[in-house]
């Protein structure tokens, strides 16, 4: 079981560039939701190519949102140009630095400022900013699906509430919001949920992900902490249930659930902020993460009662194994 483990933690490891660490390792790299941030506040489209091309003088200082594949790059007296093909047309456009994705066969999202010269025809174009198109037009979708869940799950709440007959999970509300931040690494957190336990489902995935993030943040807890626990209590299986009676992901047991507020521990949003919470209140009150842990697994008044990490050979070997998982997800020995 173990092994198996660590096979998949060799995965995620490998993912942990891309995870926390992407804000300040990655920190200059264009991310897809950058580049549709540019997009928006730029109000560049595709839509007016057309009729850039036809007058283009009334679209001097516009910004075009163009999709299409790179057929050449030159550099010559230290002006950068490439050959962009759009829908059969090659526009050259003039780059002050070239980015990673500007390289000949690929396919590529550009923003691209119309400029002054071009009185008759596209022929003054400048590079704003570019990325792979895959990465822009798998963003758009995601955020198309998730605004598209969002007005359904917003309408299911209205339904709901409207029927006195309906029962609701209280605090289940799906509450979970991700920021920014944690929209750039939520790919990366998602198929390492996924490669943990396959036989979660894509809605299973996308919720528990979206927790780990949302909750993490707002507690001020290192997501790769709160996956490294899941790991070790669970095996991200939603519905587990311990000898003990533990609950969950995070293995609550129901009289912690209810100090909490957790109101049903197999609910994964419900199960994950609660332990975040946990989690979090210890780190606070001890400051390490051994006795943290040591709280976390045999309670705070076995950690009192001892003076620190409790005797116990289960804990001991508790604490090693999420302290393990946590640094092989940081990428450390």
């Amino acid at each position: 079981m173990m092994a198996n483990l660590f096979n998949k933690l060799i995965y995620s490891a490998a993912l942990a560039a891309l995870i926390l660490t992407a804000s300040a390792a990655n920190a200059g790299d264009l991310s897809a939701d950058e580049y549709l941030s540019l997009k928006r506040s730029s109000g560049a489209s595709a839509s007016m190519l057309s009729a850039a091309k036809n007058h283009s003088a009334a679209y001097i200082g516009r910004t075009l949102d163009l999709a299409g594949v790179v057929s050449g790059v030159a550099s010559i007296g230290g002006n950068i140009s490439f050959i962009f093909d759009v829908n059969g047309e090659s526009l050259i456009i003039r780059a002050k630095e070239l980015p990673e994705c500007i390289a000949n066969g690929s396919a590529v999202r550009a923003l691209v400022k119309i400029g002054p010269e071009s009185v008759a025809g596209l022929t003054d174009l400048e590079l704003v900013c570019a990325l792979y198109e895959h990465s822009v037009s798998a963003r758009e979708k995601e955020l198309k699906e998730l605004a598209e869940k969002k007005a359904a799950s917003a309408k299911r709440r209205v339904d709901r509430t409207s029927s006195p007959k309906t029962l609701r999970s209280a605090g289940s509300g799906r509450g979970a919001r991700l920021s920014s931040r944690a929209m750039q690494v939520y790919d990366p957190y998602r198929l390492a949920v996924a490669s943990f336990n396959p036989n979660l489902s894509s809605a299973q995935v996308e919720e528990i992900t979206k927790s780990i993030l949302a909750y993490s943040e707002k507690y001020g807890v290192d997501p790769r902490l709160v996956i490294a626990l899941i790991i070790a209590e669970s095996g991200f299986r939603p519905n587990a249930t311990s000898r003990a009676g533990a609950q969950g992901l995070c293995q609550l047991m129901p009289g912690t659930a209810r100090g909490l507020g957790v109101k049903n521990a197999y609910d994964p949003e419900q199960n994950i902020q609660g332990s975040i919470k946990l989690i979090k209140g210890h780190l606070d009150k001890y400051g390490d993460l051994a006795l943290a842990l040591s709280a976390y697994n045999a309670g705070a008044g076995a950690v009192k009662k001892h003076g620190g990490v409790p005797p116990y050979k289960e804990t001991r070997n508790y604490i090693r194994k999420v302290t393990q998982i946590y640094n092989a997800l940081c990428g450390k020995k």
